[in-house]
């Protein structure tokens, strides 16, 4: 089992949760209370970096589409980046892809393609 760990950066102008190992039912709450956090403490696009993720199911799927709803409330935008095949199989099968903006990992991102993403994010 793959212990969930999370961090919070700034990178390229972004704010970015990077999200590393089993996102379950037991990841669920700290992933959603560090989420919450970064919304309420930051300002302008949030970036959820996913490509270190291992594993999701249907809670790990929840916690994504709550931090959505709670970006949408805060009138903040909220992307995830490097989205794993494991994510995206699962975003598939729920019809749920078209939900999130996707991008490629913050850190292969340049600074003047970070401010692009971040007008139109905004």
């Amino acid at each position: 089992m793959d212990e969930l760990m999370i961090s919070i950066t700034r990178m390229n102008g972004l704010m970015v949760v990077t999200v590393r190992g089993e996102l379950d039912i037991v990841g669920k709450p700290l992933l959603c209370t560090r989420i919450d956090d970064a919304l309420r403490t930051g300002d302008g696009p949030l970036v959820i970096d996913l490509s270190g993720v291992s594993f999701i199911d249907a809670q790990g799927l929840s916690a994504l589409m709550v931090s959505r709803r709670h970006a949408t409330e805060l009138n903040r935008s909220l992307a995830l980046a490097g989205v794993s095949a494991v994510v995206r199989r699962l975003l598939q099968l729920t019809k749920l892809e078209d939900s999130f903006v996707m991008m490629a990992p913050p850190d292969t991102v340049s600074p003047s393609n970070a401010r692009d993403l971040l007008a139109w994010m905004q």
